[in-house]
């Protein structure tokens, strides 16, 4: 619509008469087919037939090239035996010209690896305790330390992984987790959705709330959760 000089207002209008359906995203053929509205502009005005026309021909190409953030392809031989590559110039990794849906519709299989600075920062950690003599491993410290959640109690999590914002902070102190499954809640309820929620928790963990349960099929779901539903997983449950 830029390219044709078009008004900006005239093509929004003309791009939110397709319909919109991401799980089964339709043409743009089809939707002017299902459209009476497309058709009539189409018809009446020679600039939206030619803009039409262009989008349908233009429809399905590739934009641009770009890498997953985090996907990375595994396999049992070279990829090159089984899709074509291409190789960025600011990556160190080739990466298949096939999209992740395609990739995967060659029976390829997709892992993100999501790079953490936090596990670096934790490991330098340990690399400057072992200076003084002290050996930990990460991997073995108890998830009950009382030293521990006394500190998060307190809201003193500045630097400590997801615990860090004022926000979150207040909500720490106002939880008084005493358990590992309270930090898991915490950092799953502090989100826009779920937030709401975070006072119901605290309140009912603290005996504040009455713990409610719509139906006892789904109380043994909840428990550990005092009632409220955080978890996908619980979602999936109860369904």
């Amino acid at each position: 619509g830029r390219v044709l000089q078009m008004p900006y207002g005239q093509v929004d209008r003309l791009c939110k008469l397709v319909p919109l359906n991401p799980a089964n995203p339709i043409t743009l053929p089809q939707a002017i087919a299902a459209e009476p509205r497309l058709q009539e502009a189409r018809d009446d005005e020679p600039i939206v037939a030619k803009l039409l026309d262009i989008g349908q021909r233009l429809e399905g190409l590739y934009r641009h090239a770009s890498t997953h953030a985090a996907g990375v392809v595994i396999a049992d031989r070279p990829l090159i035996e089984l899709v074509p590559l291409y190789r960025d110039a600011r990556a160190q990794l080739p990466a298949t010209q096939f999209s992740m849906k395609w990739a995967e519709a060659a029976g390829l299989v997709k892992f993100d690896f999501l790079g953490l600075k936090t596990l670096t920062v934790i490991e330098t950690a340990r690399e400057l305790i072992a200076r003084k003599g002290i050996g930990i491993d990460p991997a073995k410290l108890s998830l009950d330390d009382a030293v521990t959640f006394e500190l998060l109690q307190r809201g003193d999590t500045i630097g400590v992984f997801q615990l860090e914002g004022q926000g979150m902070r207040d909500a720490l102190r106002k939880l008084k987790p005493d358990r590992f499954e309270d930090i898991i809640a915490i950092v799953a309820l502090y989100r826009p959705g779920p937030m709401d929620n975070i006072d119901s928790y605290v309140n009912r963990k603290h005996g504040r709330e009455e713990i409610e349960t719509l139906h006892p099929m789904i109380e043994p779901i909840l428990k550990e959760t005092y009632g409220v539903i955080i978890y996908q997983e619980q979602v999936m449950q109860i369904a």
